[in-house]
């Protein structure tokens, strides 16, 4: 397994927001920053005086959906003397509670439904993570991909609903970004290949 899989593809979701979605904006989008620590307390108190995009990691679990039914995939080496076992990886699901945060009294709402929408219009037209931000972050997901789906699955109300009232804090409008990512656990097993099968039958 790729232990630093989770970490790879934060650096790969940070690229794909400012280079899809921010990069529609007519704001300097450098000065609009992004993090991924979770929305307490704190981190109001730390707000400066540009908006922040949070990108929350709030559940890990397995995609049961993407299982296959034949966990197996036998391949035979080119003397025909050896094959070698693959077992099909794990598909784990990683979800992000994106908000939008901003300290301007005046203007906070209209800037936070602004990067709202203007994040909806970049992640929301992927069903895959697109090459280049894989490929970029040394992360192979080939032949399966890594599948977004932008407003996460039919528990996510219900979670983030959770998460504000561990932190204490007022609901914002939130984004469920998940990512269902194939991650091998299993090492390739060679084993001996079957040279003949005898059958013996007896007449009675």
């Amino acid at each position: 397994m790729e232990p630093t899989i989770l970490k790879k593809v934060r650096l790969a979701l940070e690229a794909l927001i400012r280079q899809e979605a921010l990069q529609q904006t007519s704001q300097d989008t450098n000065k609009i920053q992004l993090s991924f620590i979770a929305p307490n307390a704190d981190f109001v108190a730390g707000l400066g005086a540009e908006p922040v995009i949070n990108c929350y990691l709030i559940g890990v679990t397995e995609d049961k959906n993407r299982r296959k039914s034949e966990p197996y995939n036998i391949n035979l080496n080119t003397d025909k003397t050896r094959t070698t076992l693959h077992r099909e990886p794990r598909f784990v699901d990683i979800t992000y509670m994106i908000t939008v945060w901003s300290k301007d009294k005046q203007g906070s709402a209209e800037i936070e439904h602004l990067l709202i929408g203007y994040l909806i219009s970049g992640l929301g037209k992927y069903d895959f993570l697109p090459d280049q931000y894989a490929s970029k972050h040394q992360i192979n997901p080939e032949p399966y991909g890594i599948r977004l789906t932008l407003f996460g699955s039919e528990n996510s109300e219900r979670i983030s609903g959770h998460v504000w009232q561990a932190m204490g804090s007022t609901p914002k409008p939130s984004l469920m970004l998940s990512l269902s990512i194939p991650v091998d656990v299993h090492q390739p097993v060679k084993l001996p290949a079957v040279q003949a099968i005898q059958n013996s039958l007896r007449n009675k």
